[in-house]
């Protein structure tokens, strides 16, 4: 295959895996050197891009090029020590062209391409009050709910609308862990006028995604506090999405807890099979797919309410269909991406339904097993807890032994917290339900 049509495919999934703005700072540099049997080689600017991309990007990039391919294939990087890297590694440190109205910002993801439900109608009236009339009420606007779920679509979706309504704006878009490297690189090169002036000065928006990021990491949190309310003060919009609501982020500072919850918190729960299915169509109609129904139902148990989830399933199928150029059918879904539309086993075991709370929640399962205690881990680790007393015939101090080695007496507490929470936590069933559907579950 043609090194240069492989990597732009590579390029183009990794942009809709990560986001452009990723692609831009740490891909564009990097070009295929050779691609052999079992190894692409490729090539990228010095030793720091090497590690950054290896300890970030590599396991999708080698997923993806393998999709391609349809064959098993492993990245190897090599550098070129370019002696102008310093510069290189810090783009968005430099200052912007005045003309320049809109960093990182995503235009495809639109409100017009944006699928409403019942799980997100409310997140997205307060997106689109926002979009059109930026900093005159909800500033901030928050929006929360697990990862996949289309918080950062409609991120985008209020910067797309804000450029085209008001001309004049400029809106900055990074996530909260760009933001932290971002400082700590304009610190090391003592670049830091340049990084508060692009946050604190230039931007008339500021998108944050991930901001629970922040957990714990002190000097960022400083740094970002004085941005939030120079931003504020002078009638500038801030948005922010996380996976959990403000009293949840872990080792979050107080006075910052306190101007995420002074404006509107917005929550996006998982979708119900029919939105699922009717994002799943839109998705693929862009990629100009057909995809029979019994395939579209099967992705989407799969995928237990993950939009992001579904779009790899689909990139990857639209990769094969491209090089293959085979109709689309369930069967052929199950020849070219063997095990990943095989039935789930007839008995549920433990560590199955581990691994499933962890994937729903965009964790490991080492995570929900571990002894670390944070509310992020809190209430997956419950649902794991109870999905295996209900499924399971285990007692609980077997359990307990499943769950890192835990007494009989916390996996009691954990199986009660989510039972009293299914009678009035709408939301916790719906997670329930769908792990479970995940799980293949009938009861």
């Amino acid at each position: 295959m043609d090194l240069t049509r492989l990597w732009d495919g590579v390029m183009n999934a990794m942009r809709r895996r990560i986001g452009h703005q990723d692609v831009d700072i740490w891909l564009r540099t990097a070009k295929p050197l050779d691609l052999g049997e079992q190894r692409l080689n490729v090539e990228v600017a010095n030793r720091y891009y090497a590690d950054w991309i290896s300890e970030n990007y590599l396991k999708e990039m080698c997923r993806e090029t393998s999709a391609i391919l349809g064959r098993p294939i492993q990245l190897q990087l090599t550098w070129r020590d370019d002696p102008t890297i310093e510069e290189r590694a810090l783009p968005s440190a430099e200052p912007e062209p005045t003309s320049t109205r809109a960093i990182g910002v995503n235009e495809d993801q639109t409100f017009d391409n944006f699928v409403i439900g019942e799980c997100n109608k409310f997140a997205h009236a307060a997106a689109c009050a926002v979009a059109d009339h930026p900093a005159q009420q909800y500033n901030p606007l928050f929006i929360y709910g697990s990862t996949g779920l289309g918080k950062t679509h409609l991120m985008h979706a209020v910067a797309n609308r804000v450029l085209e309504n008001q001309p004049g704006s400029r809106v900055v878009y990074v996530t909260g862990e760009d933001f932290m490297n971002e400082m700590i690189n304009c610190i090391r090169y003592k670049r830091m006028e340049d990084f508060r002036s692009k946050y604190r000065k230039r931007s008339t928006v500021l998108l944050v995604d991930d901001v629970q990021f922040l957990s714990g990491k002190d000097s960022t949190q400083e740094e970002f506090f004085h941005t939030f309310n120079a931003l504020q003060s002078s009638g500038r919009q801030i948005i922010l999405t996380s996976d959990v609501t403000p009293k949840d982020i872990d080792k979050l500072e107080p006075r910052l807890r306190t101007r995420f919850e002074g404006g509107l918190l917005a929550d996006v729960q998982a979708p119900e099979t029919e939105t699922m299915i009717a994002i799943l169509r839109q998705k693929a109609d862009l990629q100009r797919l057909y995809l029979p129904h019994d395939l579209a139902e099967v992705i989407v148990s799969l995928v237990t309410g993950n939009i992001r989830e579904l779009e790899g399933i689909l990139n990857r199928l639209g990769a094969l269909h491209n090089f293959y150029g085979e109709p689309i059918t369930l069967e052929w879904a199950r020849r070219r991406l063997p095990g990943e539309f095989d039935p789930a086993p007839t008995t549920v075991t433990v560590a199955a339904i581990i691994e499933s709370v962890a994937r729903f929640h965009n964790l490991r399962s080492a995570d929900i097993t571990g002894k670390k205690r944070t509310r992020t881990l809190t209430r997956p680790r419950h649902i794991a807890m109870y999905l295996a007393r209900v499924h399971t015939n285990l007692s609980f101090p077997e359990l307990g032994r499943e769950f890192g080695g835990r007494d009989h007496s916390t996996i009691q507490h954990g199986v009660r917290k989510v039972e009293d929470g299914l009678q009035d936590d709408p939301d916790l069933a719906y997670k329930v339900q769908l792990i479970r559907q995940a799980l293949q579950i009938t009861r």
